[in-house]
This record gives structure tokens, sequence and C-alpha cells, in this order.
């Protein structure tokens, strides 16, 4: 197994285990970025910018409907 792989999934690991509740979906994008993207080429500012949104969009609860509060 690549060293390049180990460190991905260990630090994933060691975030979840330490860091704020997320769905495990948010887990699998930051994991395919790290592989990916990230670790091709240089991103631009607006690149990672977008990156950082979707990935907010997708931690983020969305907020509860109205016929849940009643």
């Amino acid at each position: 197994m690549p060293i390049d792989i180990d460190w991905v999934k260990s630090v994933i690991e060691k975030v979840r285990q330490r860091g704020p509740k997320m769905p495990d979906a948010v887990w699998a994008q930051i994991e395919a970025l790290l592989r990916g993207q990230f670790s091709r080429r240089q991103l631009s500012p607006m690149d990672l910018a977008k990156d950082a949104k979707r990935l907010i969009d997708a931690a983020t609860p969305a907020p509860p409907s109205v016929a849940d509060q009643q």
C-alpha cells in the first residue's frame, strides 16, 4: 500500500474521532479531494473556495421544515 494512501486514511480517522461530527458523505468527499485533485496539481484560490463551499454545504444540516416545527 503506497505511503500517500496510508497517511490520508490515518489522518481522516484521527480527525473523525476527535473533530466535529459530520456525515459520512463529507468524509468521503474530503478523502476523494485529498487523493484526487489536491494531489495532482496546484489549485487556484477560486477552485479551493468552490471545494470549501461544497464541503461546508454538505456538512451543514438542513434547517427544519415548517412541518417539523408544528
